[in-house]
């Protein structure tokens, strides 16, 4: 197992700085601990009886203690599990989905499910957040060993297939993002009508569109966009503005920093125009303001700093904001952990959901658009990363909302047949999504909404999508 985590740091350059470094020599020196009942053993080994304590916490993957089960999950081509044993609640452990950035690149995938694992860990022994939804999840069979001999192999068989995509994209071209849009003049959306084709926008040569946000100003629609340009290697957000035909003009960037830039989040609050674009390697959440709508952009407030949060959307009630974010913690993929953060005002002080993170699950974490009131629900559309970022669109409703807890249940999802699919937004008459895939020559593609039959009232989990302040859905 070391030798292929060291062989795949080799190839691959990763930083030596992830969670399956060896190690370090002062935590191996520490002293033994004292002779008193500690409060809480964390057992990593899961092999025997661990020492004793007041409370237990026994981290598995997939039914098995050890990075073995991860192993065992990639090349069986299974999800990710984690499963929090805890001697407090025997019969409900603590679980996770992590997502997994690169199924073939072991050490990338541990080291994410090892950050997962401690943020689930961190959570369990939270007292504050033992009222944090959970789930049960069904037991996993235990995998058979992996020697020297069968890592080695399996790195060998992931080389070869790299090789042969890298063929394969040489052949038939690159995938890349655009957006499709639809005017709907408050006619039935896509989650009512089941079906609607989708003009097709791409970036053209040098970049991509995706994240679309549309938004009617003085009875004008816009599209809002990332812009992705390849000769910056960054994201810029731009606007598509719309004429009285529904006819899309020129793409136009609209607001450039120093780094990346995407989820162009533009709502409308006292008067005021807003975005709140995602920036998570910037370590900063930063409100704009528009000064001259919609080319001209004002650095307002930094709402957060410190923390790489991803497709940060707000949500307004009566008190004050709850703002949704993916959020990176450590070496985890910014995929899968969901947190909630509460304000009294757009620009006040934010303060952590007490169950945070509220969800560790690739498919129903990060956002995927603005909140959606629908049939008296509120909607949340999430991204489903189970099998790579921007494979897939949930809608989530929530069932629960409050300072000590968090429920949403999975209600439908958009099949994009082909392609992949991460953002979901309508408001004024105008209804976008993305696509992922290889661009094809047609100027247009049908989506479908396909309910999902399971979806119960009361269980908990996620879906659907709502204005942060101004909801606009059908």
């Amino acid at each position: 197992m070391l030798l292929l985590l060291d062989l795949e740091r080799s190839i691959y350059r990763l930083d030596r700085k992830g969670a399956t470094e060896r190690a370090e020599a002062a935590i191996l020196a520490l002293s033994p601990r004292s002779t008193e009942l500690p409060d809480v053993v964390i057992d990593l080994a899961g092999d025997g009886a661990p020492p004793s304590g007041r409370r237990t916490l026994t981290p598995t993957f997939n039914g098995v203690p050890g990075e073995i089960g991860v192993m065992a999950a990639l090349t069986a081509e299974r999800d990710i599990l984690i499963e929090l044993h805890d001697t407090a609640r025997p019969q409900r452990p603590w679980t996770a989905r992590p997502a997994s950035p690169d199924r073939e690149v072991f050490a990338a995938t541990l080291d994410a499910a090892l950050s997962c694992t401690v943020a689930l860990v961190l959570k369990a022994i939270d007292e504050r957040r033992v009222s944090a939804t959970d789930t049960v999840a069904p037991a996993a069979h235990a995998p058979t060993g992996f020697g020297t001999a069968a890592s080695l192999a399996w790195a060998s068989a992931v080389v070869a297939a790299k090789a042969i995509r890298l063929l394969g994209i040489l052949a038939k071209g690159a995938k890349e993002w655009r957006i499709g849009w639809r005017g709907d003049s408050g006619r039935a959306s896509l989650l009512d009508r089941g079906e609607a084709v989708f003009r097709v926008l791409t970036g053209g040569v040098g970049s991509y569109l995706a994240d679309p946000f549309p938004f009617r100003h003085r009875g004008r629609d816009f599209i809002f966009v990332e812009q992705y340009l390849h000769s910056k290697n960054k994201g810029c957000i731009a606007v598509v503005p719309m004429d009285e035909q529904g006819v899309a003009g020129p793409v136009e960037i609209v607001l450039e920093e120093p780094h990346h830039l995407s989820y162009p989040m533009v709502f409308e609050h006292a008067g005021q125009i807003w975005m709140i674009p995602e920036a998570g390697e910037s370590g900063k959440v930063t409100l704009y303001r528009a000064e001259s709508f919609p080319y001209g952009w004002r650095r307002e407030a930094d709402l957060a700093s410190g923390t790489e949060d991803y497709d940060v959307t707000p949500l307004l009630d009566d008190a004050g904001i709850w703002f949704f974010a993916a959020e990176r913690l450590w070496r985890s993929s910014s995929w899968d952990i969901l947190n909630i953060y509460r304000a009294d005002s757009l620009t006040g002080a934010w303060s952590s959901h007490s169950a945070g993170p509220v969800v560790i699950d690739a498919a129903l974490s990060r956002p995927a658009g603005d909140f959606i009131r629908r049939n008296g629900q509120t909607l949340r559309p999430v991204q489903d990363c189970t099998r790579g970022y921007g494979c897939g669109l949930t809608f989530c409703r929530i069932d629960a909302l409050d300072a000590l807890d968090f429920a949403q249940t999975p209600v439908g999802r958009i099949n994009a047949g082909a392609h992949g699919c991460h953002t979901y937004n309508r408001r004024g008459g105008i209804e976008v999504v993305d696509l992922f895939g290889r661009v094809p020559n047609s100027k247009e593609v049908t989506l479908s909404y396909e309910p999902l039959s399971a979806a119960l009232p009361g269980s908990r989990s996620s879906e659907d999508s709502v204005a942060a302040v101004v909801a606009e859905a059908g």
